[in-house]
């Protein structure tokens, strides 16, 4: 553009959309009169910090354009109520604010501009893998390669989180958060909260376990990692080669970058681990992000406190004590040190909110230390308060027992059974067998859902979420549920190994409680960002109607059928 446009010192609306800009003048600051301006779908690396001086912008449209960061000049944009930035590879600010809005943007901008800025150079390692794969034996060795292994190694509750400091080599320190996750089935379903993106993962694999599903391990870090890379480490205990088929493995998994062989008894391979897990999570495009500087200050108080939990006032207290005084400021960082994973602060949760709990490890420790009492799996996942209080009996969970019970309702993991305060049911924990019962299937509604790849914990999910309505409260099973709406009955059975969940339904309005369950699932659904699935009904034509494998009709395609008028062909 031509610098003579900062002339048109009246103009209200600018749209430069779908051209090939790669730069703005300078002299755009001087439209002090624009309300609106539209930069999108041009070649735009990086904005003049002259668009700051816009103090009339109502509406800044970025969206498809290279921009990997916002002049901090954006903060003083205070007329500005929308700013669309899809599709920007966008580094700073970070996407955990991006996705908060313009308000919670220019807010971040602001104390940016306000406090100046530090560059955190740090990141976090997340290893997975089936229990007893080696997981916690190779956190321990990359802080410390002399450590030997025990042979009574407890196997890890859930997920522990290991500090390892080193320095870049310009002699910059690093911090790298290790997150060493239990492999155990039922500590699948918290996964997804602590599955970060703009990580490093290792999957761990071992000889020994020849029926580790690489795939299901892949696909997990796949949908919730965001395209951070992926390393295979392969335990070769007793040095027996462990078979990974690489090529195949990488053809539809782009994110996985290498395979490395060690045996970690020996410490055979365990350098080239060390320099390539060093290499990759230092070169993490968000590493060196300047964040405001009191946002740095509060987050190291709090990664050094040696507290599992704080009030919310003792954090107010320790923000305040940093210069850091805006409340709405402080539960922004707050909420982005919960997005990280740093700390959790449910601040819509009415028990949770007044407790940040710093160690989310000692959480997540506690929530499986419930779920693992063995009176609580003979009992297949039923137990009562007072037994909580009795798990919860050690002084580090005492003062802490109705947050505890409300992380694991938060977690989707129990819920309590409705006339029977104060009792519990952990689904994940029940028979595998349905109870008996009748089953009317004339005239059913049916509707099926078919995913690519099917996660963990979605239908004891919707268990939890809708365990109200379940038949008489006894119609529930690990991988099955009744509910009854008292005119129409739902049977929603998952079936893992096919990768499906159908639904049927007998009774009066069964559209009516079917859109209230397929409406449930699609809550859970969204929670996964990349999950693909196909929503599916079966035909009931004449030669489908009885049939075992009827054709499945694509439900957006009858929606279509339905909205045009077309005669549905099977």
């Amino acid at each position: 553009l031509p610098s003579e446009i900062g002339q048109l010192t009246s103009l209200q609306s600018l749209v430069l959309s779908g051209n090939q800009l790669s730069a703005l003048p300078s002299e755009i600051g001087q439209l002090t009169s624009l309300q609106s301006l539209d930069l999108s779908g041009n070649q735009l690396s990086a904005l003049p910090t002259e668009i700051g001086q816009l103090t009339s912008l109502q509406s800044l449209d970025l969206i498809a354009n290279p921009l990997r960061t916002l002049p901090t000049e954006i903060g003083q944009l205070t007329s500005l109520q929308s700013l669309y930035l899809r599709d920007n590879p966008l580094e700073d600010p970070p996407p955990e604010i991006v996705t908060e809005g313009t308000q919670r943007i220019l807010n971040y901008m602001r104390q940016k501009l306000e406090q100046g800025t530090e560059q955190l150079y740090e990141a976090k390692f997340l290893i997975v893998g089936e229990g007893g794969a080696g997981k916690t034996t190779l956190s321990k060795k990359l802080v410390d390669p002399s450590y030997e292994l025990d042979p009574q190694q407890v196997a890890t509750e859930g997920i522990d989180v290991i500090p390892w400091s080193f320095e870049l080599r310009d002699g910059t320190p690093f911090r790298a958060n290790i997150w060493d996750f239990g492999g155990q089935e039922i500590y699948h379903a918290t996964h997804q909260f602590f599955l970060t993106k703009r990580s490093l993962y290792a999957l761990v694999v071992d000889t020994r376990k020849e029926n580790t599903d690489l795939y299901y391990w892949l696909s997990v870090i796949n949908l919730f990692s965001d395209g951070s890379p992926i390393l295979i480490i392969k335990n070769e205990k007793d040095d027996r080669p462990c078979e990974v088929n690489e090529r195949q493995l990488r053809g539809e998994f782009v994110t996985l970058e290498k395979t490395i062989s060690t045996n970690l008894k020996t410490n055979r391979g365990l350098d080239d681990i060390n320099q390539a897990i060093r290499q990759y999570m230092t070169t993490l495009p968000h590493v060196g992000t300047p964040l405001p500087q009191k946002w740095v200050d509060v987050r190291r108080a709090l990664e050094t406190d040696a507290r599992n939990y704080i009030p919310i006032t003792e954090y107010i207290r320790i923000c305040e004590s940093h210069g850091f005084m805006k409340r709405a400021d402080q539960l922004q960082l707050s909420d982005y040190l919960h997005d990280l994973g740093v700390c959790l602060h449910f601040q819509n949760d009415p028990i949770l909110k007044h407790t940040l709990i710093l160690k989310p490890e000692w959480g997540t420790t506690a929530v499986y230390k419930a779920l693992d009492t063995k009176a609580v799996r003979d009992h297949l996942g039923r137990f009562t308060r007072a037994q909580l209080d009795s798990i919860w009996s050690e002084a580090t969970y005492a003062p802490m027992r109705d947050e505890l019970l409300q992380l694991m309702m938060r977690f989707k993991l129990c819920y309590e059974i409705p006339g029977r305060p104060q009792h519990y049911i952990a689904p994940q924990l029940l028979s595998l067998d349905p109870p008996d019962y009748d089953w009317d299937d004339q005239a059913n509604l049916i509707f099926r859902y078919d995913y690519d790849f099917m996660p963990k914990g979605i239908l004891t999910r919707l268990i939890v979420e809708m365990h109200e309505y379940i038949e008489n409260q006894q119609l529930v099973w690990k991988t099955g549920v009744v509910f009854f709406n008292g005119t129409a009955r739902a049977e929603v059975i998952e079936h893992y190994p096919k990768r499906e969940i159908r639904i049927r339904v007998s009774g009066n309005d069964q559209r009516l409680w079917l859109s209230v369950i397929t409406h449930e699932l699609e809550k859970i659904h969204r929670s996964f960002d990349r999950l693909q699935y196909k929503p599916l009904i079966p035909c009931n034509c004449s030669e489908c109607k009885n049939s075992q494998t009827p054709y499945d009709y694509p439900y957006n395609r009858l929606q279509k059928f339905l909205h045009t008028g077309n005669p549905i062909q099977c």
